[in-house]
């Protein structure tokens, strides 16, 4: 930051720092002055750094001091209102299952119980919102039905299969929900068979498709559509990911398709917590398609009309021919749910096999991890693939790490196995 704060502390003791002193170290200080004006320097972080003044039990106020900086914006920081905070959605079906894994395998069962709820009572987007909150209970329902459902959970809640695997995956949701999906169903075991019996060994084509399905599921990273129509000389790399085989891409239009289904049952179900009121009312204009003076309205006959037979599917959105039915299609956009029951299609655990920019043109995958794999080369990647060489570094580790995260993880789970078979 250009702007610097300087904090008086004791008698003649003097810090000269920039904001970011301000945003996370305890260390109060009698007075706080800023000494230069600067683009960041706005409400919020003025508000921040501001609150330092003052130690609490040893001074009654603190004192703010401005230099250098012209008089109606020091005016426009003291009044100006800092940013109204809002909560996202604070749930994930990985979350709820690490919360039950923690409920069922804490050392000590009332604390473990006593952080879960913490987690779930304390979320920013239900403070002080009694239909939020309901909805959030009714999610919290959905994801231990699926977990229950896809072999993760049993009937009393604790973990079993491969929960740990999926658990450990958490930032890789949905990828890890789809990856273990594909274990379970044996594709995998189908995929790497040995180059003879016995033999520990598999052809290189074999690996090619592994990497290949692998990197569909972790460390994906797309191209601007506009990137295909160039026509760049590509030296090591193939650059653009291929399909999934087509024995995967069967099984993962499969599995989305039976998440759909229940996920849209559930917003069919939470649709009842629904503001009317304000699903009636346009976003910009405030002008509500309710109340007496609309009964006579064309538009409003029709909007009702078309309302009938939708559930979870906006008013407005009905306009258009949607239908429930059409959750259950990958492609329909998020926006046309209710909007005031606070969840929609992106807290779905699916996995897109192909994503679309706004204007539906496609985005390629950058086919980075499988070029690597080949050539083994970083330049390679800096040149083809358009990357910056720190950036593809980062990007290899991680994808290295998440497949020894997931060696580790089966290894230990097969070992268990064993110990419970004994």
């Amino acid at each position: 930051m250009l702007f610097y704060e300087v904090i008086v502390l004791f008698s003649f003791k003097v810090v000269t720092a920039t904001g970011t002193l301000a945003l996370g170290i305890n260390m109060p200080c009698k007075s706080v002055v800023f000494a230069q004006n600067s683009v960041y320097l706005d409400a919020l972080n003025y508000r921040q750094m501001s609150g330092r003044a003052g130690r609490r039990g040893q001074d009654l106020m603190g004192d703010v001091y401005f230099f250098d900086i012209p008089f109606p914006k020091i005016g426009k920081l003291i009044k100006s209102n800092v940013p109204e905070l809002r909560g996202q959605f604070p749930l994930s079906i990985t979350l709820v299952l690490r919360l039950m894994l923690l409920a069922s395998k804490g050392d000590d069962p009332e604390d473990a119980k006593a952080k879960v709820l913490s987690v779930l009572k304390h979320s920013l987007l239900s403070f002080k919102q009694p239909r939020v909150m309901d909805m959030l209970k009714l999610y919290f329902l959905f994801s231990l039905q699926f977990l229950v459902k896809e072999g993760y959970l049993d009937q009393e809640g604790n973990p079993m299969g491969f929960a740990g695997l999926v658990s450990h995956l958490h930032y890789h949701e949905p990828s890890n929900l789809v990856f273990v999906s594909f274990l379970v169903n044996g594709l995998f075991h189908d995929l790497c068979q040995p180059t003879s019996k016995g033999s520990k060994h598999f052809s290189q084509d074999v690996m090619e498709k592994l990497m290949l399905v692998l990197a569909h599921l972790f460390g994906r990273r797309y191209f601007p559509p506009k990137f295909q129509d160039t026509h760049f000389e590509f030296y090591q790399s193939k650059v653009f990911l291929d399909e999934l085989p087509e024995d995967f891409s069967d099984a993962l239009d499969e599995y989305n398709m039976k998440i759909m289904e229940d996920f849209t049952a559930f917003l069919r179900i939470v649709s009842k917590l629904a503001d009317m009121n304000q699903e009636y009312q346009l976003p910009l204009s405030k002008i509500k398609f309710t109340g007496k003076e609309c009964e006579d309205s064309q538009l409003v006959s029709h909007l009702m009309s078309c309302k009938e037979g939708r559930v979870a599917i906006s008013p407005f959105v009905c306009l258009s021919g949607n239908f429930d039915d059409d959750l259950l299609r990958l492609e329909t956009p998020n926006h046309v749910t209710l909007g005031t029951i606070g969840v929609n299609r992106s807290q779905a655990p699916v996995l897109l096999s192909q994503k679309f920019d706004n204007r539906g043109r496609k985005m390629p995958l950058n086919a980075y991890a499988l070029d690597f794999y080949k050539h083994g080369s970083l330049l390679g990647l800096v040149q083809d693939n358009r990357m910056n060489e720190g950036d593809a570094y980062y990007l290899l580790k991680d994808f290295a790490l998440t497949i020894k995260s997931i060696r580790c993880v089966i290894y230990l789970n097969i070992d268990f196995r064993f110990l419970n078979y004994l």
